[in-house]
């Protein structure tokens, strides 16, 4: 599903460090599965955070760790997940783009909790800024 986001942010670019190389040869495309279990670990109640990235069909990183903080829920399992898996994308998207290699439009991120991919797709929705508040509190 294709979100068309200029209505919401307008006609935005995005920005690219003044100090970045030019793209040369072909660009990448980029894809990232997440996943967690709510409360996994039985004697803590601590969730673990799962993800693959993987560059033009490519896997090049995972990750398996248990998250810092007991959730109470499975959407906060997930979104705890899903945030920490961004965060390793947007820093690799960086750091492909200061070597030169150019991304092939968006980034695109698979999760199976429905309300949390929901949530992330619609920027106006309150319910992921008060939740992306408790996890900055956390």
């Amino acid at each position: 599903m294709h979100h068309d986001w200029r209505e919401f942010y307008g006609d935005v670019k995005e920005s690219i460090p003044p100090n970045a190389p030019k793209s040369r040869g072909k660009d990448v495309d980029l894809r990232i599965y997440v996943d967690s279990d709510h409360a996994g670990d039985k004697q803590t109640r601590r969730s673990r955070s799962g993800f693959f990235i993987y560059m033009n069909s490519s896997l090049i990183f995972w990750l398996s760790k248990k998250q810092s903080t007991i959730e109470t829920s499975v959407f906060g399992a997930e979104f705890v997940a899903m945030k920490a898996g961004m965060e390793t994308l947007r820093g690799l998207h960086y750091k492909l783009q200061m070597m030169g290699v150019e991304t092939a439009g968006p980034s695109y991120i698979y999760g199976d909790n429905m309300s949390v991919v929901h949530n992330t797709q619609r920027p106006e929705s309150s319910l992921e800024e008060e939740q992306f508040y408790m996890l900055s509190c956390n």
